[in-house]
């Protein structure tokens, strides 16, 4: 993948993860993760969805 489009994508699950989180709050959540916390969460999970896209690009091929 582009890295725009990664860096987009990085973007837009970190906000999604910060909405979750917000919503929860203490009351059900231990800690609030710093904002750079919620930033590797989403680096994390876009680098498992490029993964998983290079992974079905590897079979598509044979």
């Amino acid at each position: 993948m582009d890295h725009k489009t990664v860096e987009k994508l990085e973007g837009k699950i970190e906000d999604a993860i910060a909405q979750v989180i917000a919503s929860m709050g203490l009351k059900r959540l231990p800690l609030l993760p710093a904002r750079h916390t919620m930033h590797l969460m989403a680096k994390a999970a876009v680098t498992v969805y490029e993964a998983a896209v290079d992974n079905q690009m590897d079979k598509d091929e044979s």
